[in-house]
């Protein structure tokens, strides 16, 4: 008899933990169990998260430096007004104590009349308060949030003392957001020896234009000596303190041209350029294959172990990249100079597969238009089976990791694979996409493409608080619709997309005609 997704646990509000077992001051009260993930949701340390996802729920155990009450939350778009809310706290007698709660406003979370996690134990010392619990997936009442796959939007918050009881409490005291994938692993740097290195790729002190709210600045490197072959297996990246507001996201693309070295070895003093402006040179724009996105809210990211991007020509990589920064500076600020970049850690115990990256999706251009006022305004790029039969070995590739991307008003992000006629179970699908915590997927089922495959990729935006009309491009008020996707083997291929045809956008502002002007200029005659 199969199990329903909606199964209900009954659970006690208030848990006491023996007599014989936790008081206050206590520590080693919890049982023994090594969770997977880790995180620090506080900048100062103080608020740390520990999970394990399971087929049917989620253990969680949270450790925040405060003797008072804690909660953690599940927010819909951010914020309290409609999280659903896990509270607890160990009183003066030792009893542990856990609430499921819900908000629905700036007042006191009320206590959920269905109790939906189960409190695995926990204890206070001198100086954190510890609790452990579980919570489904799914809960199937209304007041809770289905947790998935999807991108979840944290909030957490601890006070300094204790709750006078269910519903008396003071404010807390620190608070926050952070959002996060609970289901994915979260990033482990690895041990650096003789054969695991990093190399740095810094922004040379780039000053941000505080007449501008956008800025792409562009930069060329090339790899470090090499002797053998060595391969890319991730990277982290390297945020100046002070800066986190303004460092939106960076990318790494492999700068691929004939005898590269007379095209590019003379840039590699240059401090930098403006991405995509007139005097970026022409041989730059020969830089467009990704080998990496990061963007605001990842950690980095470890490429399984079976795969990596290799180095230098003479192995089928790359000797020079260029490295991409976007820049946010929506205040237009004065005085911001940045060195951010990454850090690529690479090796030289080789993997069996060589990678490379592809975005499926709608082309970059201002013809992607999204009309403003829509709640749910739906962009569709295609990829069709003729494109990746053409593009694709006879045994196609698979891929082992993906990256949604859209900007602001991206709320939702899928992308489709139809086999013969019959689409395939999704494998890359975010309905919660956060703009402002953008982490690469690793699919634990690798989706395989073979050629002839069909490709939809759909972003649903919401432009209902905006007067104007939202076009595509590169900057953050701009939009996109793209997925990047890592796979191996590696053959040359970047992007397989779709665009309107302007004919259809003027059938749709209702103009039915157009006149095709062409004018001459007589000195060129």
């Amino acid at each position: 008899m199969g199990v329903s997704s909606c199964s209900v646990a009954l659970v006690v509000v208030m848990m006491a933990i023996a007599a014989d077992g936790v008081v206050a001051g206590v520590t080693g009260a919890l049982p023994t169990q090594v969770l997977r993930e880790r995180i620090v949701l506080d900048q100062k340390g103080r608020y740390v998260m520990l999970w394990t996802p399971q087929e049917n729920d989620i253990i969680i155990e949270v450790q925040v430096a405060t003797a008072g009450y804690v909660g953690l939350g599940f927010s819909p778009k951010g914020g309290m007004k409609g999280a659903d809310i896990v509270m607890g706290w160990v009183d003066d007698s030792g009893r542990v104590m856990l609430h499921d709660q819900y908000s629905d406003g700036y007042t006191v979370p009320k206590v959920d009349e269905s109790q939906d996690v189960e409190l695995l134990g926990g204890y206070q010392n001198d100086t954190h308060t510890v609790l452990r619990f579980s919570r489904p997936w799914v809960t199937c009442d209304h007041n809770d949030i289905r947790l998935s796959g999807d991108t979840v939007r944290l909030v957490w918050f601890f006070a300094n003392e204790d709750p006078t009881d269910d519903m008396t409490m003071k404010d807390h005291d620190q608070q926050g957001e952070r959002s996060i994938l609970l289901k994915e692993p979260t990033f482990v740097a690895p041990t650096l020896d003789d054969h695991t290195k990093a190399w740095e790729l810094l922004a040379p002190n780039v000053t941000l234009p505080h007449d501008l709210d956008t800025l792409y600045w562009c930069k060329l490197f090339k790899i470090p000596p090499i002797k053998s072959k060595n391969q890319f297996i991730g990277y982290t990246p390297v945020i100046q303190e002070g800066n986190e507001q303004y460092v939106h996201h960076m990318v790494l693309f492999e700068c691929k041209l004939p005898k590269s070295s007379l095209h590019y070895e003379k840039w590699l003093g240059v401090e930098g350029l403006q991405c995509y402006s007139s005097s970026m040179p022409r041989s730059w724009n020969h830089c467009k294959t990704p080998i990496m996105a990061w963007a605001v809210g990842s950690a980095g990211e470890m490429f399984p172990e079976h795969v990596g991007f290799p180095m230098g020509e003479e192995y089928d990589g790359a000797t020079y990249y260029r490295m991409e920064v976007h820049y946010d500076n929506k205040d237009l600020k004065q005085g911001i100079v940045d060195a951010s970049g990454l850090r690529m850690f690479y090796t030289d115990i080789l993997r069996p597969h060589d990678a490379a990256t592809v975005g499926f999706g709608h082309l970059v251009s201002p013809l992607h238009i999204i009309p403003p006022g829509q709640r749910n305004w739906f962009t569709v790029g295609f990829c069709s089976g003729e494109c990746t039969q053409q593009l694709l070995p006879p045994d196609g590739i698979h891929v082992f990791q993906g990256l949604l991307h859209s900007h602001l008003l991206g709320r939702a992000i899928s992308l489709r694979q139809i086999r013969n006629g019959r689409e395939l179970p999704p494998l890359l699908v975010d309905k919660s996409y956060d703009f402002n915590y953008q982490q690469g997927r690793i699919l634990r089922d690798e989706m395989t493409i073979l050629p002839g495959d069909s490709f939809i990729t759909e972003c649903d935006y919401d432009s209902g608080d905006r007067p104007n009309p939202t076009f595509g491009g590169l900057g953050t008020y701009e939009e996109m619709c793209v997925v990047y996707m890592s796979f191996y083997p590696r053959v040359n291929v970047t992007m397989c997309g779709s665009i309107p045809q302007p004919k259809n956008i003027y059938k749709s502002l209702g103009i039915e005609e157009m006149e095709e002007k062409q004018h001459y200029d007589a000195k060129h005659m």
